[in-house]
């Protein structure tokens, strides 16, 4: 192990961020038998790649959340890869079905795409607070900062975020 990655524990970032992990993958809609599978490729990626986490550049949180929207991706590409050829094999009755389906995917796209314009720091309030739905209060403890402060970035994190969403 790096001296990066000394200060954290593997069993501990898995205890901690499994759940969470699992949480996010299952709210995009995943049912839980597909979603743990989904998180355990998330952590083999996560443990993998180990040694090249760089903790002056994001946050444990942040970094799993990326392996974990990457990961998400990556399965969403070969599930469409998959679809298409089944519905060229068939005839499709509820298209509706499938349009807002890809609607959502493409917002959730967009959204991944907005969040990577935020600030380090933005993304992870985000994250805690959306994701793994942490008050503001809490937070603010976790980042040793004032709550106002907090409150205050949420609001300019929210605004670039619906800005980036509007383009």
């Amino acid at each position: 192990m790096s001296a990066r990655t000394e200060a954290y524990d593997k069993e501990q970032v898995y205890a901690e961020y499994y759940p969470r992990v699992l949480k996010y993958i299952i709210n995009r809609s995943y049912i839980r038998m597909d979603a743990e599978d989904i998180a355990q490729t998330v952590f083999v990626k996560v443990f993998g790649k180990w040694d090249t986490f760089d903790p002056l550049k994001s946050s444990v949180s942040t970094w799993i959340y990326n392996i974990t929207r990457n990961t998400l991706i990556d399965h969403q590409r070969a599930m469409s890869y998959r679809q298409h050829d089944e519905l060229s094999e068939t005839l499709v009755d509820d298209s509706d079905d499938v349009l807002n389906r890809l609607v959502l995917e493409e917002e959730q796209e967009r959204l991944a795409a907005a969040l990577e314009t935020l600030s380090v720091e933005e993304r992870d309030l985000i994250i805690l607070h959306y994701y793994s739905q942490y008050t503001l209060l809490h937070i603010a403890e976790m980042m040793h900062r004032p709550y106002g402060q907090i409150k205050r970035l949420h609001v300019k994190a929210l605004d670039k975020l619906k800005r980036e969403m509007d383009k």
